[in-house]
């Protein structure tokens, strides 16, 4: 009896220290102690008492939480929709918008694919129009970009956009007899696919009587595959014409027509033994001074070797003014000699120093172009090899 009433004393007496604390009262710490619930409380209810009795949420919102009792009216699809417009990022609206595709009033289905459908249209119409050269609009999802050159001296890719006007410029000359010299490039466009594809509008001018002409050039760099250093083809040469859609068009390459001579890797150099006497070996011919003077294209061809054999080090201006040294061309085609300059398949040996070297005094080099064709007019293709003298 006596140790049943100590330990009575001793819990009145904790009870007591708890509820002076001021944190609980005495009827509260009584319930906990006794699981003496209030009047009226479940077993349910005594999780829902202790988060309550918390102050951090009211009877009200905890009942609510649990028992997934939403606000009147609110539907079972509106509880995502609340948490991500409660946010504060979205408005109810907008957030309904987006998950049930409702668009804005007026705006019916085929509108989406429409807008994009009428770009790609007016893209491709004046693709067709124009055989790609005078395009000024561009879809982020397609590979073609279109750049109007306002600095002549400073636009994208200048060098290699330049290198392949006066390319196309150089072939129209060869084929057409003229003597048109590049002035500047207006605009061109660029199709990245594997291959960096360019159609080219430039300037270019007669010195003869000083008639400028508008031309156009489709030219592609294309990946190096016979140890050369640049390969440049081109697939149209032309004064732009007055009427669109009436001048040269965009032919394929027929590669079963070049030589299987002109195929594979280039040549090694050329030996001082293969330079007897046209006679004996025909295929070869010393290019004169005077033959140099005439034909300014093999500057072009020259510049273009030197530019290939720095590219990514320095511009195409530092790679020139050259000084030709030598020159041997070799073609398998029957012509005589003087005129093996003028075969369409022809292969260069050209000894030069670079007058502007970057890295000292001038630097003698030796490049080595190989020009192919399939026949097709405004086709050639442009392979250039190109290393220091003395490595």
């Amino acid at each position: 009896m006596e140790a049943v009433c100590k330990r009575k004393f001793e819990e009145t007496t904790v009870s007591r220290d708890v509820a002076s604390s001021g944190f609980i009262s005495e009827e509260e710490w009584s319930a906990a102690v006794n699981n003496d619930p209030p009047s009226g409380w479940t077993d349910e209810d005594d999780d829902d008492h202790d988060v309550v009795s918390s102050g951090f949420i009211s009877k009200e919102e905890w009942s609510t939480a649990v028992h997934n009792d939403p606000p009147s009216g609110w539907t079972d699809e509106d509880d995502d929709d609340h948490d991500v417009a409660s946010s504060g990022f979205i408005s109810k609206e907008e957030w309904s918008a987006a998950v049930h595709n409702d668009p804005p009033s007026g705006w019916t289905d085929e509108d989406d694919d429409d807008v994009v459908t009428d770009l790609e249209q007016e893209l491709y119409r004046q693709i067709r129009e124009s055989d790609g050269f005078d395009v000024d609009i561009r879809i982020p999802s397609s590979f073609l970009y279109v750049y109007k050159c306002a600095n002549n001296d400073d636009y994208r890719d200048a060098d290699i956009v330049g290198i392949c006007a006066r390319v196309g410029l150089h072939w129209y000359n060869f084929h057409k007899g003229s003597n048109l010299e590049f002035m500047h490039v207006d605009k061109y466009n660029s199709r990245l696919c594997a291959l960096m594809t360019y159609h080219i509008t430039a300037e270019a001018i007669d010195p003869a009587n000083d008639l400028r002409f508008t031309f156009q050039t489709c030219a592609t760099r294309t990946t190096c595959k016979n140890d050369e250093d640049l390969r440049i083809l081109t697939e149209v040469c032309r004064i732009k014409p007055k009427i669109q859609g009436t001048g040269d068009i965009l032919k394929r390459w027929n590669d079963e027509a070049i030589d299987d001579i002109y195929k594979g890797n280039l040549p090694e150099w050329i030996s001082d033994d293969s330079l007897i006497p046209c006679s004996e070996q025909d295929q070869f011919y010393e290019v004169q001074e005077s033959d140099i003077q005439e034909h300014n294209w093999l500057n072009l061809y020259t510049e273009i070797a030197s530019y290939s054999l720095w590219e990514g080090d320095m511009r195409l201006e530092s790679c020139v003014p050259v000084q030709i040294m030598k020159v041997i061309v070799e073609t398998r085609e029957a012509v005589e000699s003087k005129e093996k300059l003028m075969a369409g398949n022809a292969i260069f040996y050209i000894s030069f120093r670079v007058l502007n070297a970057p890295h000292g005094p001038p630097q003698d080099h030796r490049a080595i172009v190989r020009r192919t064709v399939d026949g097709i007019p405004g086709h050639v293709c442009l392979e250039f090899k190109c290393w220091l003298k003395d490595l």
